[in-house]
């Protein structure tokens, strides 16, 4: 029989458990839910993620100061998994080639969101941390240069190149739709994928942990919560960890309200839909069901325009 080490909780078998190496990644896709992601898998008690949840090493200062990447995991205890959710990684395909080279043991967990709504979710991100002016229209923004919001969306030019380094039994693929529709399910897909005890969904089971506020809301964070994170962003850090700041902000939010999106003009959605014709197909040879391309009368658009 294999013998089991306990510590504290954590089960595990010796020869599962890494040498001082992370082997737990989520690398995307940003506002797809990937924090809510990284804090239901911190409540598993065989997972030890990081302090903070995003640390941006690969792609940036590996394979440097590896020590100092290191403290941010509780190596100390023995768990099944040690992980970091940085939600960009997907964009570099070198990171893939990292990744594989620091620990080709590694799990990689990728979630994607339909991409029209993924750009439109971080057009109103990036107001609220006042990169794009809160007067600026969706329809004004498009008209400028918008690669650096419309790329992010497009998972046919990113993702394979991490599918190409990892199999499918190291890299799990999902949609923040099928999260939606039955996040039960996922979880289970996504417990069975990393081998660790069944654990039920934690609760709350499908709360945004980084949502994107109302026009009052994105005021009152411009003013108070960016510029401390701008300016000092280690203790930027530290407030990100406290539960009453947490709970402040949630109470906020539901004072002032969620994102209200503008309504996309037909002619915008067609443009839009054409932006991202080969994701959708790309997502679709994926077997992504739960994502699909909006369908509209085409040719009443193009009359109208």
């Amino acid at each position: 029989m294999e013998e089991e080490i306990r510590k504290g909780n954590q089960f595990l078998n010796p020869e599962s458990t890494t040498d001082n190496r992370v082997n737990l990644f989520i690398v995307g896709v940003n506002k797809s839910g990937t924090s809510w992601l990284y804090h239901l898998l911190k409540e598993h008690n065989q997972i030890n993620m990081s302090e903070p949840k995003e640390l941006y090493y690969f792609g940036n200062k590996y394979p440097d100061t590896m020590n100092e990447y290191h403290s941010h995991f509780n190596f100390n205890d023995k768990y099944l998994y040690y992980g970091e959710a940085t939600p960009t990684y997907y964009r570099n395909s070198e990171i893939a080639v990292q990744i594989n080279e620091y620990n080709p043991e590694a799990k990689l967990i990728i979630i994607v969101r339909d991409p029209i709504e993924r750009f439109l979710s971080q057009f109103y991100f990036q107001k609220q941390i006042g990169k794009i002016s809160e007067n600026t229209t969706l329809e004004e923004f498009l008209k400028g240069d918008t690669r650096f919001l419309l790329s992010d969306s497009h998972y046919e030019k990113t993702i394979p190149a991490f599918s190409r380094i990892f199999s499918s039994d190291k890299l799990f693929l999902s949609s923040l739709e099928a999260v939606k529709n039955n996040p039960e399910e996922f979880w289970s897909e996504l417990i069975e994928f990393l081998g660790v005890e069944p654990v039920p969904l934690p609760l709350p089971r499908d709360r945004s942990e980084n949502p994107t506020g109302s026009r009052w809301f994105r005021c009152i964070y411009r003013a108070t919560i960016e510029p401390i994170k701008r300016r000092n962003n280690a203790l930027y850090q530290t407030m990100l960890k406290s539960r009453a700041l947490r709970w402040t902000k949630l109470t906020l939010l539901k004072l002032t309200g969620l994102a209200q999106k503008e309504e996309l003009s037909p002619e915008l959605m067609l443009n839009l839909v054409d932006e991202f014709k080969l994701t959708y197909k790309y997502l679709k040879s994926l077997n992504i069901n739960s994502v699909s391309q909006p369908s509209f009368d085409r040719n009443k658009v193009e009359h109208i325009s």
